[in-house]
């Protein structure tokens, strides 16, 4: 005889105002990381974590936030957690996604470590292909060489990988052209746009000018989606960097610069900056191969550990200088003290004596704030052509496309960018008399030594003969510009006047560029 019926196990479910306040927990997130207040993003995470200690999401998002704050054993240890706590089938795609996520870190050994561990783990192509783009990109060129070939022997049609080979033996140029060619009638979105971008750049090589561009308009023909927002915030943005620009007088100025008495230390600082793909990577590796000078490249610090905390103590439309005005001595100690703290944490060693050089063309717009909080900065700018600026940064890959890279889809666009931040620059340059030094890239391909002459004297550091070894200087150590491999040879002028093979193509934004040819003195 059968039993008597079995009473079906009620499914465990999530009380609502449990779910409600994981949704509540995640909106704040997603703010607390627009902000880049990664402190609060731990916080906010620790607390969903109460309620699920295995969300690896929440998981790996926290260890993504404790590497963005330098703080990589934490991050290791979250990233490890979350592998832990994933079923066993599911581990290898966590462990790709902890290493895909440590990809922006300063120390490249964890995402690395990732990549082998699931190589290890499951042996599959797309672990092998994630540790050759992550080697290609840190410069180990023979490591990716090697697991991209290992990758075609088991997938050769695999286009991604296919890519990659592209990129890895990109002087096979009719090869190359024929991959590439065929990746672009195959294959959609991302990969069909870096396919695009490569194809532009082998023809470029070969002097096919008129292919190259064609090439690049079909690679931000996939990328175009992206255009109007990032056009949007272009707008919105660069209003209120001008705004603070225009309303930063030499009244105020003054009154900061005066200020520095009541924020001792000073501090040994200064800003290399000028418009993206202007020549900073080059002028970087030459002052940082100086041994009283130590040099950061391109990261979020002052945003993060500066500008952002004195930001949130006010209303979220604030105007920058009412909120730079306002700041208390107090509040610019901390400001400096947490900018010298986290750079030091990225560096990993201690700043010391030497002069901190902080590479980072994105805060060119933002010299009035950075100028606030360090009044005794130093502000060197690259400034290059207009001409081969603009096409310097439409025919670089951006893919995917966010922040500033939104507006690169277009020559018109790039134009209008450069022109942005380089009427900023204008509107400022002439208040900080004695804190700029301004450097011609044409000048300097022509005569390193005279110009890094001139830049050291200005920075108060003495000649050394081991800037002029610059390029064995950057094979030692990983540079992140898409400018790498440019900068570990020795010094060269082929990327001057390089727009004149493009000048039809310029034609329609020279309008555009025209007062910045004017007042640059490129006319």
């Amino acid at each position: 005889m059968k039993g008597p019926p079995q009473r079906p196990k009620k499914v465990k479910k999530n009380n609502i105002f449990t779910v409600a306040a994981i949704k509540t927990l995640e909106i704040e997130i997603q703010v607390a990381w627009v902000e880049r207040d990664m402190e609060k993003c731990v916080e906010l995470l620790h607390k969903i974590l109460k309620f699920n200690p295995h969300n690896t999401d929440a998981l790996l998002l926290m260890g993504r936030a404790q590497g963005m704050q330098f703080n990589y054993d934490e991050a290791i240890d979250v990233f490890e957690k979350a592998v832990e706590s994933a079923p066993k089938h599911e581990r290898p795609i966590v462990l790709l996604k902890a290493g895909t996520m440590a990809t922006n870190f300063y120390d490249t050994r964890i995402a690395e470590s990732f990549f082998e561990e699931a190589i290890e783990t499951a042996g599959a192509v797309p672990a092998k292909l994630h540790l050759a783009e992550f080697s290609q990109r840190i410069r180990k060129r023979e490591t990716a060489k090697g697991l991209i070939n290992e990758v075609l022997e088991k997938a050769p049609d695999n286009p991604a990988a296919i890519f990659l080979w592209c990129q890895l033996y990109e002087d096979r140029h009719e090869e190359c052209v024929t991959k590439l060619n065929q990746i672009l009638r195959t294959q959609a979105s991302d990969l069909k746009a870096k396919a695009g971008y490569q194809l532009a750049k082998i023809l470029d090589l070969v002097g096919d000018y008129d292919g190259a561009m064609q090439a690049l308009v079909t690679a931000k023909a996939v990328l175009m989606p992206a255009k109007d927002i990032a056009v949007q915030n272009r707008v919105k943005n660069r209003a209120k960097l001008m705004d603070l620009a225009c309303g930063c007088d030499t009244e105020i100025y003054t009154k900061w610069r005066a200020e520095l008495d009541q924020l001792n230390p000073t501090r040994k600082l200064a800003l290399l900056g000028g418009h993206p793909r202007s020549g900073t990577t080059l002028l970087e590796q030459v002052l940082d191969s100086h041994p009283g000078i130590i040099s950061a490249e391109e990261t979020e610090i002052f945003f993060m550990s500066s500008l952002s905390p004195i930001m949130r103590k006010h209303p979220p439309d604030t105007a920058l200088l009412k909120a730079l005005t306002s700041a208390r001595s107090d509040d610019l100690l901390g400001a400096r003290d947490r900018y010298f703290a986290a750079m030091e944490s990225c560096l990993g060693v201690p700043v010391g004596s030497r002069l901190l050089v902080d590479k980072n063309p994105s805060l060119t717009a933002l010299v009035p704030a950075l100028f606030r909080i360090f009044p005794e900065i130093k502000f060197v700018t690259v400034i290059r052509d207009p001409r081969d600026v603009v096409l310097s940064c439409f025919m670089q890959s951006f893919v995917p496309v966010s922040g500033i890279r939104g507006n690169f889809l277009t020559l018109e666009d790039t134009a209008t960018e450069y022109a942005g931040v380089m009427g900023v620059w204008n509107e400022v340059v002439e208040r900080f008399v004695g804190n700029v030094c301004e450097v011609r890239y044409e000048k300097m391909v022509e005569d390193l030594e005279s110009n890094a002459r001139r830049i050291l004297d200005f920075l108060g550091v003495e000649w050394n003969e081991s800037v002029m070894d610059y390029d064995r200087h950057a094979r030692e150590k990983i540079v992140r510009s898409p400018t790498a491999d440019a900068v570990t040879e020795k010094v060269h002028s082929r990327a001057k006047n390089r727009w004149k093979n493009y000048q039809k193509h310029l034609e329609p934004v020279l309008e555009t560029l025209a007062p910045c040819l004017k007042s640059l003195g490129y006319d």
